[in-house]
């Protein structure tokens, strides 16, 4: 009578069994890819490296970097791209609209193709897990610094581009011929480490901003960026203030960000 049966004890769960044939069957594939030729050309056993451990990594890096395939597009549309605002209506008209909309889409394909090149040529000639992509911070550069929004800056697209393509010539020949790492050696260490940590900043305050991101940080005329959120009848938008706006305010170009002083609001949403 006092006898008891503890069925957990003498079978294992269901859970515990899937876990082990999953296991065998995750080493019996890192086995098999380690011995093939491809094992072998990326010197699996050389690195101690594993498949399973490289399919995670590639998994993790990419959903780590995937907004750069909408990110990107947006930035780079906003310069206006090579849509003629002047055969087009202005940058407000509906045609110049489509044409940014069709430029999106196209940006999307390019930065997909060019990541996929690049990483692609990282790993069968560098042999590095290293995921590479269109630089975050240069196409903000390129597009509100040289280009200007919707091509209102002092240099042309055609011209920015042009400069880019030069720019990448050089850069190739200093790969190749190995002076870019001789030049590297002279910036200083301090500068090498904080610029990754710059270069994060720069990308979480995109996110936190409004055309890009949540909307939690706005502009603020004493401090340059303030907390954002407020109701939006208490927001006023940022308006480039031009020549050409102070005498005709019709032809003001507004942006997206916005201040919640003048009218006294305060932060209720982060979004």
């Amino acid at each position: 009578d006092n006898l008891t049966l503890n069925t957990s004890a003498l079978t294992p769960t269901w859970s515990r069994t899937l876990n082990l044939i999953a296991m065998a069957l995750i080493q019996r594939i890192d086995d098999a890819v380690e011995n093939s030729w491809i094992g072998r050309f990326f010197e699996f056993k050389e690195k101690n490296a594993k498949f399973s451990t490289e399919v995670k990594g590639a998994t993790t890096s990419f959903l780590a970097t995937a907004y750069i395939l909408a990110v990107n597009p947006r930035i780079l549309a906003e310069s206006g791209g090579p849509c003629d605002s002047d055969k087009l209506g202005g940058i407000f008209s509906p045609d110049y609209e489509q044409c940014l909309f069709d430029i999106r889409k196209q940006y999307v394909t390019a930065t997909a193709i060019a990541s996929m090149a690049a990483c692609f040529l990282m790993g069968i000639f560098a042999n590095l897990p290293v995921i590479l992509s269109c630089g975050m911070g240069m196409n903000a550069y390129f597009t509100y610094s040289v280009v200007g929004w919707r091509g209102t800056g002092g240099v042309s697209y055609q011209a920015a581009v042009t400069a880019v393509m030069i720019e990448g010539l050089i850069f190739f020949v200093l790969s190749v011929t190995g002076a870019r790492m001789f030049l590297v050696k002279f910036i200083p260490e301090p500068v090498r480490i904080a610029t990754p940590a710059g270069i994060g900043l720069f990308l979480a305050h995109l996110g936190l901003q409004t055309a890009e991101g949540i909307g939690m940080v706005v502009s603020d005329v004493a401090t340059a960026v303030t907390l954002g959120g407020c109701p939006p009848e208490k927001r006023t938008n940022m308006v480039a203030f031009t020549n050409s706006c102070e005498e005709d305010t019709m032809t003001c170009v507004t942006s997206d960000s916005y201040t919640c002083d003048n009218e006294g609001g305060i932060m209720t949403s982060a979004t």
